[in-house]
């Protein structure tokens, strides 16, 4: 026969058999203390909203919200904020909370933890899909909820925190949207001002560069080359004057000033020579090409020349020269302009008046003159004598021509003074707009910059503006209550079923153990494994136990009650299990959805 080594399931039976007893009671005696520490211990009730986030309104699209953190986020935000310890002593002196605590004057954190550890806010997800077709989870509720031995209490403290939620979220959303809009407000002024300082910058720099500004370089351009033009048309208008004023110079050479009266009336008047007429006539030639050109010009050396030979030939001296002479040509030419003003004015004008007065002026002048002169220097009597001449109609007409042609110069010459003045101001203008330019360009390019800024901070003030239309109007995304806290009826916790089914294991488990703990300290020698180990001698004969047919019947009374019991057992855990843990069927839908996901 094979030895058997250790015991086995049959011995451990034989040993819950004989000690039957020290299973039993133990067991029965922890039983009725589990069952009594289930039922005293003190209930607590746990009362719970739930709250659903509702998205905006009204399409993103139309308004955008100025609030654009996720639900998750914003509702820890509130929690935290809400979770604070001036709130939370707030709650526990409203509402009374643990009072029993409280008259033990425990520290301020120790109540604050333990309202912290009774208040609990979960989320509630859902599959939701996106416009772009992809699946993702995402938070459309939470549930906040309070735990305490009062049901009531629980309800109403749940139900503060709730609205405080709620209220939070909307004052939350309100607030971000006025202060966006005030800092979009604030950001927008500053820009405001600064654009307004750029643009009276470059009201500055253009009122500076009034003259040079880029926008006037076309115009400038145009009148340099205008005036250029101007410049050369009086030049040559200049220089055909002088070719006018050379010609009658050369007429009036032919040409005598005076005529007599002796040849009209027969009386025999000495007149002018013909030498000291030719003298008078040079001497004008001479002023005339003197104006024009300058001293080493060969026409006015070969004219001085004739000048000094008609002087030795007339025996009239330079002193006479320089002042008969002179004197007699502004006598010819006041007069010569005495005949024009007369063709314009009447005899009365003061500019006649004024005339008259001069050429007799000049005449008692000349007349001082020859006086004072000697008879040998002097010219011939005849040619100041005007009692016995007249001047000449020809010679006053081309004089007064010539007259005006230098007058058009002068007019000319000082008209060309204003154009190079007025040249070199626009030329000025020209070199100055590429700087200016430079400049103007930075100012403006500035002013677009702040410009564009200034309107899209201006556009999104808009919005905000919208924004907080529509987070006060309560369209934006919002927070609503769908399940307002309850008094509880069932407590949370403790869950006595659970105790009492722990209890019952302990407690068999517990019978077990006292009843091995017993047969090892004072269980004897039993068996042929038994035998073996302490004599460690082999037993020749093993005398089984006889059983009889009283016995047999016996044993199978004894299996079927046990089989019975086992199986009653079995019912009243399947029937626990199903009123006080879970419902059959909720766990057969469980089995089954594991077992097709596999």
């Amino acid at each position: 026969m094979e030895e058997e080594e250790g015991k086995g399931l049959g011995d451990y039976l034989d040993i819950i058999r004989r000690r039957k007893y020290w299973v039993i009671f133990p067991a029965l005696i922890l039983m009725a203390l589990s069952v009594g520490l289930a039922y005293w211990l003190p209930a607590t009730y746990k009362s719970e909203g739930l709250i659903l986030i509702e998205s905006q309104e009204i399409p993103n699209d139309l308004i955008k919200s100025t609030v654009t953190s996720y639900a998750d986020q914003r509702i820890a935000v509130i929690k935290q904020r809400l979770m604070t310890t001036p709130n939370i002593i707030e709650l526990i002196k409203k509402h009374n909370l643990y009072a029993e605590q409280r008259e033990k004057n425990p520290p301020i954190s120790a109540l604050v933890d333990r309202f912290r550890g009774n208040v609990a806010v979960d989320m509630v997800q859902a599959t939701v899909t996106d416009r772009n077709g992809w699946s993702k989870k995402a938070s459309i509720a939470f549930r906040v909820s309070f735990l305490n031995r009062s049901p009531q209490t629980a309800q109403k403290v749940t139900n503060d925190l709730v609205t405080s939620f709620l209220n939070e979220n909307v004052r939350i959303r309100t607030e971000r949207a006025s202060q966006t809009k005030k800092f979009l407000e604030s950001e927008g002024d500053k820009f405001q001002v600064k654009l307004q300082q750029i643009e009276k910058a470059i009201g500055e720099f253009k009122d500076q560069y009034s003259e040079s500004l880029p926008e006037l370089l076309q115009y400038n351009l145009s009148a340099v080359e205008r005036l250029q033009e101007e410049l050369l048309t009086n030049q040559n208008s200049i220089l055909l004057l002088k070719d006018q004023i050379t010609t009658m110079s050369l007429q009036l050479s032919t040409i005598p000033a005076y005529l007599d009266r002796s040849s009209l009336t027969g009386n025999s008047v000495p007149s002018i020579s013909s030498a000291e007429e030719r003298l008078i006539e040079l001497k004008n030639q001479y002023n005339a090409l003197v104006g024009k050109y300058s001293a080493s010009h060969p026409d006015v050396i070969s004219l001085k020349r004739q000048l000094k030979f008609l002087e030795e030939e007339t025996g009239i001296s330079s002193s006479t020269k320089g002042s008969q002479l002179e004197k007699e040509k502004e006598i010819v030419n006041a007069k010569a302009q005495l005949t024009i003003l007369l063709q314009r004015y009447s005899v009365g004008h003061p500019d006649i008046k004024a005339l008259k007065n001069k050429i007799a002026n000049l005449e008692t002048e000349l007349k001082t003159i020859i006086a004072a002169t000697p008879a040998s220097s002097r010219l011939s009597t005849a040619a100041t004598n005007n009692t016995t001449r007249d001047l000449n109609p020809i010679y006053v007409q081309i004089k007064g021509r010539m007259d005006s042609a230098e007058r058009e110069i002068v007019r000319i010459r000082g008209r060309q003074g204003d154009v190079k003045v007025k040249l070199a101001d626009y030329e000025n203008r020209v070199f100055k707009t590429h700087q200016v330019k430079r400049e103007y360009d930075d100012l403006t390019r500035d002013h677009d910059n702040t410009k564009a800024k200034y309107t899209d901070l201006r556009a999104k003030q808009l919005e905000a503006e919208l924004a907080e239309n529509l987070e006060s109007e309560k369209k934006g995304e919002s927070f609503t209550l769908i399940e307002p806290p309850l008094a509880p009826t069932k407590a949370e916790k403790p869950n006595r079923q659970k105790v009492m089914i722990m209890g019952f294991m302990v407690s068999i488990a517990v019978g077990l153990g006292l009843a091995l703990l017993v047969e090892i300290i004072f269980g004897g020698v039993r068996g042929y494994n038994e035998i073996t180990r302490v004599t460690r001698r082999t037993p020749l004969v093993v005398i089984p136990i006889i059983l009889t047919a009283f016995d047999i019947k016996k044993q199978k009374i004894v299996r079927n009650r046990w089989l019975m019991l086992v199986f009653i057992l079995f019912l009243a855990a399947i029937a626990g299990f199903h009123f006080y843990v879970m419902d059959l069927e909720v766990l057969w839908f469980k089995i089954m959805r594991k077992v097709s996901q596999v």
